[in-house]
């Protein structure tokens, strides 16, 4: 029922198996693509590959150094591995193994199969082989010495490295295909200025800081200038993969959305349906309908009479389609000659792969983030456990630096890393001694210089983690103090990082007001009161004034219990702000 533009738009201008590679002697029978094919896997394994035709049992390119196996008898299962596209045993009669590699298919359907005999294991005598030569119908003497001769390669690596070329190779003409895609595409932009202005203005916002519904929509309304359709559309199935902000906000994460520009025939909940009724290549392939498809009895969708529908994927990946529909030059005339064709569907596959390529990098840019979340939240359970007492101290510490280094103007990468250290300044303890680490009176000077090797451990922990470069110096200098006296360099004043400055004085005052075992957490005003004494001491002066520009923010920090946030302190101000203003 539905026709497509697939063979004129997907496939190159000049069909794979009519380019004959210019090649000498044997080789000059092969089409390019199995010539590449055959001599990938020879630079692997040296120069034993025959190659047959599976229809006809001809060989076409006999090996160099092959030993004679007569495959005519092997036809059956020769062709039946082609079908199945995929590297595999023929025959393994230890210490000989047979393998055959499909190679890629041409044009007129010739099934083409690389085989080849391999030694599995080393051979001393003829009595070894012969089993084996008997059935390949080889003589032996001559199978020994050419076994002899060979590489010994165990058959589990045959099949590995077969697999693992076929699928490079396999790669590897996808991506010239797409090379020759691409080239055809330039071609046809070039005509048109309004496409390459299109492009242009779409890559310009790429960004990983870019929304994908902002940049989607900013898609459906260029090419709704370009593309002569009445509407154009993108339509989501489900946006759980990309965190978009707003649809997190209202709880819909996994809902489908719907962008569209112009005069769209469909609703949202109309296109699940739509899009699976077009055909199962409708998510892998870019698809075109007119009027020769749409005007049959058993088309299900009469308000939609001209489509093209492109899949917007990244790799084996489908986030969502993108769609013109209905032609502006057509009427209700069945047979008018206005319908979509190769240039609209090139151009908008280009801004599908484009669409695509960001949305991949979205996914992946937010399932790496969630993963090195998850180290440090795992680094900061592993602190809360072998210091059960300060369970929640790093956590605290954290959102108390924020608030400080809010107040005195760091910008978001600042506060960013500024989290991130404070749930981290402690992760040195994890190599402390038990018994010093819970103490839970006084420390001798031993102990107590023991425990000063922590900012030390922790940045010996965490070094050569990119990410974490900047966080060193405040794991490292947490414990300076302004006058020259603390540890363990004994930086004075502005020599101490200015961040380390801010985490150590949050660090003192959730370690002042809080609980322990020996003692309870100091009232506020006396807490507050070593603080104004230790300004211009053991603070930064001016991070302790801005203390008390936040102080009720700051306490508040440290009543409310508080679940885990994000790494990205501007993904959780909201929240914060809501739980510090709750009663």
């Amino acid at each position: 029922m539905a026709s497509t533009y697939h063979d004129q738009f997907l496939a190159p201008t000049t069909p794979s198996g009519d380019r004959i590679a210019t090649l000498s002697d044997a080789d000059s029978v092969l089409p390019i693509e199995a010539h590449q094919m055959v001599r990938a896997l020879e630079r692997a394994f040296g120069p034993v590959f025959n190659v047959i035709d599976c229809a006809s049992g001809q060989v076409l390119r006999p090996a160099a150094n092959a030993l004679p196996v007569d495959v005519f008898k092997r036809l059956a299962i020769c062709e039946q591995i082609v079908q199945r596209g995929r590297p595999e045993v023929l025959d393994d009669i230890s210490p000989l193994l047979l393998m055959g590699v499909p190679l890629p298919a041409t044009a007129s359907g010739c099934q083409l199969l690389a085989i080849a005999t391999f030694v599995t294991q080393a051979v001393g005598s003829a009595s070894e082989i012969v089993a084996a030569a008997h059935e390949l119908e080889v003589d032996a003497e001559q199978t020994l010495r050419w076994a002899q001769t060979q590489t010994v390669w165990p058959a589990h690596a045959v099949q590995e490295v077969s697999a693992a070329i076929a699928e490079k190779t396999a790669l590897q003409q996808t991506a010239v295909q797409l090379k020759r895609q691409l080239a055809d595409i330039s071609s046809h932009l070039l005509m048109t200025f309004e496409e390459i202005t299109l492009l242009h203005r779409l890559t310009e916002h790429l960004s990983i800081a870019k929304s994908v519904t902002d940049l989607c929509s900013l898609s459906v309304n260029w090419l709704s200038d370009v593309i002569p359709a009445k509407s154009v559309a993108i339509w989501f199935e489900s946006m759980g993969d990309l965190h978009e902000p707003h649809t997190l906000e209202h709880g819909a994460a996994g809902r489908a959305l719907l962008i569209a520009q112009g005069d769209c025939p469909l609703q949202q909940r109309e296109f699940g349906q739509f899009m699976e009724r077009l055909g199962p290549r409708v998510p892998t392939e870019p698809v075109v309908l007119n009027r020769g498809a749409t005007s049959s009895p058993t088309w299900f969708y009469p308000e939609v009479r001209e489509i093209i529908s492109v899949p917007i994927r990244d790799g084996n990946r489908l986030f969502g389609w993108l769609l013109a529909l209905n032609h502006t030059g057509v009427g209700d005339v069945t047979n008018s000659e206005a319908e979509f064709g190769t240039v609209e569907a090139c151009l908008m596959a280009s801004v599908a792969t484009i669409l695509g390529i960001h949305c991949g990098n979205i996914a992946l840019y937010h399932e790496q983030s969630e993963f090195f979340s998850s180290v440090v939240r795992a680094l900061t359970s592993a602190i809360d456990a072998k210091d059960p007492y300060t369970c929640g101290h790093s956590d605290r510490v954290a959102r108390l630096s924020v608030a400080l280094a809010r107040q005195l103007g760091c910008d978001t990468n600042d506060l960013n890393t500024i989290y991130l250290s404070g749930l981290l300044h402690d992760i040195g303890k994890i190599g402390i001694d038990d018994t010093v680490l819970r103490k839970p009176g006084a420390l001798t000077p031993e102990e107590f210089e023991h425990i000063k090797t922590h900012p030390d451990l922790g940045c010996r922990i965490l070094d050569g983690v990119k990410q974490l470069d900047k966080v060193l110096p405040v794991v490292r200098h947490h414990h300076e103090a302004w006058n020259g006296k603390g540890y363990p360099v004994g930086l004075k004043e502005e020599e101490c990082p200015f961040l380390a400055r801010i985490v150590a004085v949050a660090d003192s005052i959730d370690a002042m007001s809080s609980d322990r075992p020996y003692r309870k957490g100091m009232s506020d005003e006396k807490l507050d009161g070593i603080l104004r004494d230790g300004a211009g001491q053991q603070w930064d002066p001016k991070i302790v004034d801005a203390v008390f520009q936040v102080r009720d923010e700051l306490r508040r920090i440290g009543q409310l219990d508080r679940k885990p946030l994000s790494l990205d302190v501007d993904n959780w101000q909201a929240e914060l702000a809501t739980l510090e203003t709750a009663p």
